[in-house]
């Protein structure tokens, strides 16, 4: 039996608490109840508290995880209900089949403009056939819910025909006492069922008896070397904080520990919550994050080992790689023999698809000659099919592997080969890139 603590509204405890009940024997659901932006901190303190207690935590939603997140650092699994697209499109058909409203007309929160726009328009509307209030208020003000009241009910008053969308059960309810018309997003069972499979699977995960650890080495890269003279040091401490502020979402994410210094971040994990949460490292998501929403980049390095020291050092190394390498660039040490790069090479040619070139154009744009082109080509025509591993196409070659390597190096840097997943080869359980070949 798993304990799991349920955190947010009493509303959507209760429906979380009803799929338990019904479809989830194994697990006890215990309520944590967090109304109001007050009790956040009365949260905050007893979770860290009792966060043992719990074999896994999840939050009724997006915002109330985003602070609790921001408030403290869990070595517990936690997951969050998502407001996805099919809510809103939910709600919306609700709005105008069920209470007749004007859906033309919106006040919103929980949602990015991006998503709210692409649902209008997935159903025929332009911008200009409809008008939607987007909330783009600090979810970490003490006052986000009184904030989110007034901004929907500012909205109404200005456009009384206006209808507001909330995910928020304590906001709702105001809106509802002040006769606003307004509607509540709630996730359907099928979302609720799909995070507690989430969350059961990174508790079977963490609760391995035998786990390999993973260290993650991220350093955040300099422009030049005049940087840290050239900018003032309130500037340099503001986009420190911003990199670190994904940085601990990324770690959260992978159920990490961290260690900080003052331009380095050393994360300890397991590399079976690693390879889940990443896909199998397909999805790495702390390099765009990062350059995305901060003015920096950053070198990872993720090294495996059966020691933590061994780890560390490996990751160290592929830290370092990813530096020489002009940063913004990841690399897994697997041991001092084995690293890859698990971040795409820069693509050349974009505007020709190398399926349209001959042999002879991929042999001068690659540096790998005809011969193997062809024999490649070959390979493929025989399996009926384009993915191969990197020892496949070694033993169809019948060179050695490292000579392979070589020619898919090459290939890839020129945009012939792309890698589309990794599978487990052999007994070390060592992940191995799925390669497209792309001639």
């Amino acid at each position: 039996m798993k304990r799991i603590g349920i955190v947010g509204h009493t509303d959507n405890i209760d429906r979380i608490q009803q799929v338990i009940d019904k479809s989830f024997p194994n697990i006890d659901g215990y309520p944590i109840k967090a109304h109001e932006m007050i009790h956040i901190q009365t949260t905050v303190n007893y979770l860290k508290e009792h966060i043992n207690d719990f074999d896994g935590i999840i939050f009724t939603g997006k915002i109330l995880f985003d602070i609790m997140n921001h408030s403290m650092h869990s070595q517990k699994p936690w997951v969050y209900i998502e407001n996805d697209e099919s809510q809103l499109q939910r709600i919306l058909l609700e709005a105008n089949l069920k209470h007749n409203m004007d859906i033309t007309q919106i006040s919103i929160d929980s949602y990015s403009e991006d998503t709210v726009r692409a649902i209008y328009e997935d159903s025929g509307l332009s911008s200009g056939q409809y008008s939607a209030y987007v909330s783009k208020l600090d979810v970490f003000n003490e006052t986000l819910i009184d904030d989110l009241f007034t901004f929907h009910k500012n909205n109404y008053l200005a456009q009384p025909r206006l209808i507001s969308i909330t995910g928020i059960s304590s906001v709702y309810m105001l809106l509802q006492d002040h006769q606003v018309p307004s509607l509540l997003l709630t996730p359907n069972q099928n979302a609720i069922k799909n995070k507690l499979y989430d969350l059961l699977e990174k508790i079977r995960l963490e609760s391995m008896s035998v786990s390999q650890i993973v260290v993650i080495s991220i350093e955040i890269d300099l422009n030049n070397e005049y940087d840290l003279i050239s900018e003032n040091e309130y500037s340099i401490m503001l986009q420190k904080s911003r990199v670190t502020e994904e940085v601990y979402k990324f770690t959260q994410r992978i159920q990490a520990a961290v260690i900080e210094t003052e331009k380095n971040y050393l994360l300890f994990t397991t590399k079976q919550i690693v390879e889940f949460e990443t896909k199998n490292l397909r999805e790495l998501s702390i390099l765009n994050a990062i350059k995305n929403k901060t003015d920096n980049t950053v070198s990872v390095g993720i090294g495996f080992g059966i020691t933590a020291r061994e780890a560390k050092a490996n990751a160290v190394i592929g830290k370092n790689k990813a530096l020489k390498m002009g940063g913004n660039q990841c690399f897994v040490v697997y041991d001092r023999n084995s690293m890859e790069r698990i971040t795409p090479f820069d693509k050349v040619n974009n505007n020709i698809s190398p399926l349209d070139l001959p042999f002879k154009d991929i042999s001068e744009k690659s540096g790998v000659s005809i011969n193997n082109i062809y024999q490649l080509k070959c390979i493929m025509d025989i399996y009926k099919k384009s993915t191969f591993t990197s020892l496949e196409l070694s033993e169809e070659f019948g060179n050695s592997l490292r000579s392979m390597n070589r020619i898919i190096e090459r290939l890839e840097r020129a945009g012939y080969i792309e890698v589309v997943g990794k599978k487990i080869v052999g007994k070390s359980g060592r992940p191995s890139r799925i390669l497209k070949l792309l001639i």
